[in-house]
């Protein structure tokens, strides 16, 4: 009840900043439990494991192994194989493979930045809704003032009152937006980072398979790099 007194005394940009609120949250819950549901396996082991299994060559053992992971590399991997397996002609091109991969990728960006566009719309449009509503909280006083008869005190306290509760309820909801967005979008770029190594891994390390190289592969990984290079080629 207080704070239903608090949004009526607030004025009218408290309720658009309440609407905010909600849409805030409710992209929060849903990011959280979009990367505890399906990123959590993404760890070292996986990523190791997935590498060995990408040396080894064998597309079937890579995919099975892929289907039980739910991260956006597994999904990547196996989305990308499984679409060249089914339009695999006589000839390896490179270069279809890599667009596969491209698509791939970018089914993956659309699920990892769902609902990141309307995080960011909170995080900048409820601060300036307080703004707006310490403007015309002061517009209110300074109109009580000039009116007949002197200044209106009870007018004037409105006013400022106003004022003061839309822009810290603005600076309440836009602060914590602005934290989730950035902390989201750092996550979605560690992630999509990892896609974009695994499949450039992926297509050169088919690549150097067909034309008789034996496993030749940088790979990046957290910052550092590891690398290995065996090019022995085939007799």
């Amino acid at each position: 009840m207080k704070i239903l007194n608090y949004l009526i005394v607030g004025g009218i940009f408290m309720w658009p900043i309440l609407l905010a609120l909600v849409c805030g949250i409710a992209v929060l819950l849903e990011k959280t439990w979009y990367f505890l549901k399906n990123e959590k396996d993404m760890t070292d082991k996986f990523k190791k494991n997935l590498i060995k299994l990408i040396q080894n060559g064998n597309k079937r053992e890579i995919i099975s192994f892929c289907d039980t992971k739910k991260n956006s590399v597994a999904k990547t991997i196996k989305n990308t194989l499984e679409t060249f397996e089914e339009d695999e002609g006589v000839d390896f091109d490179p270069r279809y493979l890599e667009e596969i991969a491209k698509e791939t990728t970018l089914e993956q960006i659309t699920r990892l930045e769902k609902g990141m566009w309307l995080l960011n719309i909170v995080a900048t449009v409820s601060p300036q809704l307080g703004l707006l509503g310490t403007v015309t909280g002061m517009i209110m006083a300074f109109k009580g003032m000039s009116g007949a008869g002197g200044a209106d005190s009870a007018v004037i306290a409105a006013g400022i009152s106003e004022a003061l509760y839309t822009t810290a309820f603005g600076l309440i909801v836009g602060i914590p937006a602005l934290i989730a967005y950035n902390f989201f979008d750092r996550r979605i770029d560690s992630v999509l980072m990892e896609v974009e190594r695994m499949t450039v891994y992926l297509t050169n390390s088919m690549q150097n398979k067909n034309n008789g190289i034996k496993n030749s592969f940088r790979v990046f990984n957290q910052g550092e790099v590891y690398e290995k290079y065996e090019t022995q080629k085939k007799n």
